[in-house]
């Protein structure tokens, strides 16, 4: 057990300062391209040729997405003050810390299964080559985020 303890130290300060890094990226990348969520999403429309009538379709899509990205987002600002007030209050490994950093892997996990779904769902939507469109570039973007683009 004594083993155990370092090795999760090291582990929660690697996401912690991943976790950090990745969201100055973000920061980064949306303040120096002028880009956000709604741009981006928009962009794929765009790419897509999306028309008027499938933009009506889509619409009650985008709304369900919308909804389960704000909510998925809000338990992941929670998740994130729990894990800051708790190695605040705690000052080591703790089981506040460790279930803070659970509430935080299941709110990413909400998040990226929402955007799954939504991409998934867009194909009763779009054309077979729209479709194909979107999930190239939604690979595209995966691979970008991977390499830390």
């Amino acid at each position: 057990m004594k083993r155990i303890a370092p090795a999760l130290l090291l582990f929660l300060a690697v996401l912690i300062v991943a976790s950090v890094a990745c969201w100055l990226s973000v920061r980064h990348f949306a303040r120096h391209s002028g880009a956000n969520h709604g741009e981006a999403h928009q962009w794929f429309h765009t790419q897509l040729g999306i028309t008027l009538e499938q933009e009506k379709g889509l619409a009650p899509i985008e709304q369900r997405y919308a909804e389960e990205r704000k909510h998925s987002t809000e338990m992941l600002r929670i998740a994130n003050g729990e894990l800051a007030q708790a190695i605040l209050e705690d000052r080591q490994d703790s089981p506040r810390v460790s279930a803070a950093v659970m509430k935080i892997h299941e709110a990413m996990a909400g998040l990226q299964h929402a955007t799954l779904q939504h991409i998934f769902e867009m194909k009763s939507v779009l054309t077979p080559e729209q479709y194909d469109k979107l999930l190239k570039l939604s690979a595209v973007a995966l691979q970008h985020s991977e390499e830390g683009r």
